[in-house]
Parts: C-alpha cells; sequence; structure tokens
C-alpha cells in the first residue's frame, strides 16, 4: 500500500481468478472506501502471480513490478507497469 502525494490511498495486488492479472484500487478516505479496480494487466497464464510493489515518481506517474507469468507452462519472470493513478 501506498500514500500518493495527493493524500490517497493506493493498494495494488495480484488477481489471482481468471483473468489473471495485477490490479490495483484507491481511496480517498483512509481505505474506510475503496474506488472500482484499475485493471493493469489481464494476461496471465496462471494465478501464480502478484507480490506486487508500487513507487510514485517524482512526475507522478506509478511504478508497480510484480512477480508474473505468460503461461502456466512458461518460466516466472519479474515484470513492471508504468500507469497513471488519475485524480
Amino acid at each position: 500500500m501506498l500514500r500518493l502525494r495527493d493524500g490517497r490511498l493506493c493498494v495494488t495486488y495480484g488477481h489471482r481468478e481468471a483473468p489473471y492479472g495485477i490490479r490495483a484500487r484507491m481511496s480517498k478516505d483512509d481505505g474506510l472506501t475503496w474506488e472500482n479496480e484499475i485493471i493493469l494487466r489481464a494476461d496471465g497464464g496462471h494465478p501464480d502471480l502478484g507480490y506486487t510493489r508500487t513507487v510514485q515518481r517524482p512526475d507522478g506517474m506509478l511504478v508497480t513490478v510484480y512477480y508474473y507469468n505468460l503461461a502456466s507452462d512458461k518460466e516466472r519472470f519479474i515484470g513492471a507497469s508504468i500507469w497513471n493513478p488519475g485524480k
């Protein structure tokens, strides 16, 4: 979980039900309520993914790194997504 410079909370996580991938949610009220999911990736090949870490760059964009796979019979890898958290 990360507190953005604008005060919102951001949580990123592995989505381990089909479609497998990486998702995020934002909260403007310190976690009392959460906005709709943001889908960062939905092309995972297997539920063995996740373990996200997110940081905010000086330009406001977010970088989320994670453990990932594209097919159940392929090697796992560390991936990253650079994304705009919006307002």
